[in-house]
């Protein structure tokens, strides 16, 4: 399947599964993603993520969240 954010389809592909990943959880739940070590901790009432990246900075997962019309807090 096409990710790549930089195409159309990629961009509604990433968002799809992002929504779909934020549904399994539980408001206040945590995506850990494993490629970078970002913690992801979601307030779907607010529709607000903070987003803490101690290793290495993911600009893709802001990227989809912000396209998604989340806003983002950086901790």
């Amino acid at each position: 399947m096409n990710y790549d954010l930089d195409t159309k389809q990629g961009m509604v592909n990433a968002i799809m599964w992002t929504k779909k990943l934020i549904a399994s959880l539980n408001d206040g739940g945590k995506w850990l993603v494993p490629r970078s070590g970002t913690v992801v901790t979601f307030d779907k009432k607010t529709q607000t993520a903070t987003v803490d990246a101690p290793f290495a900075s993911d600009p893709s997962v802001t990227r989809v969240l912000k396209a998604m019309g989340w806003k983002i807090v950086m901790k």
